[in-house]
């Protein structure tokens, strides 16, 4: 009995001291993340009213800032990662997912493909440290 309490208590500590320290997608909200494509690019911010969190996607142009937007509903996997769908008329219908995967790393994907996304030495997203 008296092994099994020990054992209980290292793995308490244990957890406790190797918790998760990735930051979570509330860390993201309101940062712009940049996808370069063979056009000019896109982009999208998340951002949070009360629980609901929303993307504002853009294409963007070589002639005019903005092509198109859609603001878009966001589907919570977890805490470290979530998903929206793109259904804009005049674009394919693409699917991206967004994951921390640790404190210096997100990784993007767009119908299952992973995008690279190197914004943590590149300026076009800001640090997840911040």
């Amino acid at each position: 009995m008296k092994t099994l309490s020990l054992g209980i208590i290292f793995v308490c500590l244990t957890t406790w001291i190797h918790a998760d320290d990735r930051p979570t997608i509330d860390s993201l909200i309101g940062k712009k993340i940049f996808i370069e494509d063979s056009f000019a690019g896109q982009s999208f911010t998340l951002s949070k009213k009360k629980k609901d969190y929303t993307v504002s996607w853009v294409r963007h142009g070589s002639a005019a800032p903005t092509i198109r937007s859609q603001k878009c509903k966001v589907r919570l996997d977890s805490n470290y990662q979530f998903r929206f769908s793109l259904d804009h008329p005049d674009e394919k219908n693409h699917e991206f997912m967004v994951s921390i995967y640790s404190k210096d790393e997100i990784k993007v994907y767009l119908n299952g493909v992973r995008i690279y996304v190197d914004g943590m030495l590149d300026k076009r997203i800001q640090s997840l440290k911040d």
